[in-house]
C-alpha cells in the first residue's frame, strides 16, 4: 500500500505533463493560414431571413471576444514561469489574432463593414484591464469565456448556414476545443493559488464581464433582453456550476 500511495502524485503528475504535451502537439499540428487553408472560392450565400445587422453584430461580437482573449493571453504570458504552459499560451495569442482576421475578412467578403459592434469594445475592456490576479484570469478566460465563444460558434454554424462561413468555423471551433481543454487541465491548480477572498472576487469580476457581455449583444433592446435573459441565466448557471467543480465557487450546502 505505502508504494501505490507514493506512486499516485507522480502518476498524476506525469498525466497532466502528458496532456498539455498532446495539446502543445495539437495546437503545433493544428496551425493554419487565413489565406492558403480557407477556400475562398466558396460563393458566400448566408440566409436572407437573417438581417445584415443580425449578422454583422453576431460575427462582430465574435471578433471582440477574439481580440481580447489574444490580449488576455499575452497579460498571462507575461506571468506564467512554466514554459509548457508558456507554449500553449502563445499558440492560443496566435490562434485568437488569427480567429479574428479570419472573421474580418468574412464580413469583408458578404459586402459587410467588419467593425466591433457598439457596447462591446466596453464590455472586453474589463477582460484587457484585467486587476486581479493571474489565475482568475485562467478562469474568466479559459473556463468560462472561451467554453462560451465554443457555444455561440456552434449556435451561429446552425444559424449562418453560409457554406464559407462554415468552413470558417470549422476551423475555428476546432483551435477554442483545444483552448477549453487547456482550461480544464489547468483550472485546479489555478484555484489553488487564489485566496477565498481573491476567489469571491474573481467570481464577482467574470459575472460582471458577463452581464456587461450579454447587454452588450441585446444593445438596450428590452424586447431582446426579455428574450434572451432566461438563456442567459441558464447559461451562468451551467457555468457556475463548472467553476464550483474547480474549486472557485464553494459548493453550495444541501
Amino acid at each position: 500500500m505505502p508504494q501505490t500511495q507514493t506512486a499516485t502524485p507522480s502518476l498524476t503528475h506525469n498525466t497532466h505533463e502528458n496532456q498539455i504535451a498532446s495539446l502543445i502537439s495539437n495546437a503545433k499540428n493544428g496551425q493554419w493560414q487565413i489565406e492558403d487553408d480557407i477556400d475562398w472560392s466558396i460563393h458566400p450565400s448566408p440566409p436572407n431571413f437573417l438581417t445584415q445587422r443580425f449578422i454583422g453584430r453576431a460575427i462582430g461580437a465574435l471578433m471582440a471576444g477574439e481580440e481580447a482573449t489574444a490580449t488576455a493571453c499575452k497579460m498571462l504570458l507575461a506571468t506564467s514561469p512554466d514554459p509548457d504552459l508558456r507554449t500553449c499560451l502563445e499558440y492560443q495569442a496566435a490562434d485568437e489574432e488569427r480567429h479574428a482576421r479570419v472573421y474580418h475578412a468574412y464580413l469583408e467578403r458578404i459586402g459587410m463593414p467588419p467593425r466591433i459592434p457598439d457596447g462591446f469594445t466596453e464590455a472586453t475592456k474589463q477582460l484587457v484591464n484585467w486587476q486581479g490576479p493571474p489565475a482568475g484570469l485562467v478562469f474568466a478566460v479559459h473556463v468560462v469565456l472561451e467554453s462560451e465563444a465554443l457555444t455561440l460558434q456552434h449556435e451561429l454554424s446552425d444559424d449562418i448556414r453560409c457554406p464559407l462561413f462554415q468552413a470558417i468555423n470549422r476551423r475555428v471551433t476546432r483551435d477554442e476545443a483545444r483552448h477549453v481543454a487547456f482550461g480544464q487541465l489547468v483550472g485546479s491548480s489555478s484555484s489553488a493559488q487564489l485566496t477565498e477572498q481573491e476567489r469571491l472576487e474573481t467570481v464577482e469580476a467574470i459575472k460582471d464581464i458577463w452581464d456587461a457581455c450579454i447587454k452588450a449583444l441585446v444593445n438596450d433592446n428590452a424586447v431582446l433582453w426579455r428574450a434572451v435573459k432566461g438563456f442567459s441565466e441558464r447559461r451562468w448557471a451551467l457555468q457556475a456550476k463548472s467553476l464550483q467543480q474547480f474549486g472557485l465557487i464553494d459548493p453550495i450546502p444541501a
